[in-house]
């Protein structure tokens, strides 16, 4: 009997798992879903690929898909987003292993904040900017750590 998958607080993924999704997603030209979201044809042309390529389980399997799935939601978060504009889709390897590890509700997904801050403790020098067309920009790096 295979054991149950409980979404209200997933397990972790293997990052190896979950690097195989998200390099899915770039060699097939679909890494731009961190900033413009998911479409049902992404989704199921990574699906494909992804359960074509993968050999293990099929629990591990679901898990690393649903830690994806949340990871692509929480580059909606105006901060999260503008700090992969800013660092570029190096940050992705960073952000696939803290979304590996990281605590998850399948209802609410990552928090923003916590994500952010995990990023900031990964690379203590990266710097996060937050400001709007009507305020200056400002560094809230000191923010974070707090």
């Amino acid at each position: 009997m295979s054991p149950a998958v409980d979404l209200t607080d997933l397990p972790k993924a293997e990052p190896e798992t979950l690097a195989l999704a998200m390099r899915l997603l770039i060699e097939d030209g679909r890494a731009l879903v961190m900033l413009r979201g998911i479409t049902d044809e992404d989704r199921t042309r990574l699906e494909e690929r992804f359960w074509k390529r993968f050999e293990g389980g099929t629990a591990e399997g679901v898990v690393a898909l649903l830690r994806l799935w949340s990871l692509v939601d929480v580059f909606k978060a105006a901060r999260l987003r503008d700090l992969l504009l800013d660092r570029g889709y190096a940050l992705l390897a960073d952000a696939a292993r803290v979304a590996a590890e990281h605590r998850i509700n399948i209802d609410w997904g990552f928090n923003p904040q916590r994500m952010l801050t995990a990023l900031a403790s990964r690379r203590p020098n990266l710097r996060v900017i937050v400001g709007s067309k009507t305020e200056p920009a400002k560094d809230v790096t000191g923010a974070i750590a707090a």
